[in-house]
């Protein structure tokens, strides 16, 4: 993986290979306690449209640093990674907390968003707020007493997290919780694809609705037989939705 130091702290990103010249770049946020792993389908295969670049997130995968406070903050640090890549106007795909980044970044840099695709995400994350409630009442998900006393799907969607997730998914869960982008997202102009999966049980299908429905350039995509992870589970129904948006707004 290649790397570069942003604020003294080196981080680690994936970029696509053998992309033709002149490509617009496409750059990918994970999500809660993930990595760039999740974007390999779109490394490998979106490669001939686009140049697809992925980056671990401070504290995540093998990026460095502490994790970040909030996703203003982080994508505070995306505007960073994207000048030191000299990326000036491009793309951009974020899943689940990655969703939020995203529209924090198209709100504060909207000159260089060209267009957003959204996916698994809301205005605001409910399962994140559960996991603030009940770990403010000083209760842990992982022990098998406190557990029982959550709705069985935040369990099942805990466990799916903390599997494919990092040390970080902690510090993740509880930004997630304060995101709430419902008093500003109509000022995000960016045209932006609301993608989600129609069995995700992380992100209920109501939030991505109502996402798209206050952006006031959106369309709402629903990938059939796909979870929370659409990108990698429905990834060729994903990138062909994905790539004739983007077309559309070129």
């Amino acid at each position: 993986m290649p790397e570069l130091t942003i604020s003294d702290s080196l981080v680690h990103y994936r970029i696509s290979s053998r992309t033709p010249p002149g490509s617009m770049a496409a750059v990918c946020l994970h999500g809660s306690g993930a990595d760039s792993i999740v974007w390999s389908a779109q490394l490998s295969r979106l490669r001939r449209k686009y140049v697809v670049i992925a980056p671990d997130l401070p504290g995540h995968g093998r990026s460095a640093g502490a994790t970040l406070e909030c996703a203003a903050d982080y994508a505070a640090w995306l505007q960073e990674f994207a000048r030191a890549l000299e990326l000036k106007r491009f793309f951009l795909m974020g899943h689940s907390f990655g969703g939020a980044v995203v529209q924090e970044f198209a709100r504060m840099f909207p000159e260089q968003a060209a267009a957003l695709a959204l996916i698994g995400t809301g205005t605001r994350f409910r399962f994140s707020e559960t996991y603030r409630e009940f770990f403010d009442k000083g209760l842990d998900p992982e022990d098998p007493a406190a557990a029982g006393q959550l709705p069985e799907q935040f369990r099942e969607a805990f466990l799916f997290l903390k599997n494919n997730g990092s040390a970080a998914l902690h510090a993740d869960l509880m930004s997630a919780a304060q995101f709430d982008s419902r008093e500003w997202i109509g000022t995000v102009t960016a045209p932006a694809l609301v993608v989600r999966g129609e069995n995700d049980y992380v992100t209920p299908p109501d939030m991505p609705a109502e996402l798209a429905t206050m952006l006031p350039n959106a369309e709402l995509a629903t990938i059939e037989g796909a979870g929370h992870v659409v990108m990698l589970e429905a990834r060729d129904a994903f990138n062909d939705s994905v790539t004739a948006f983007f077309k559309a707004c070129t």
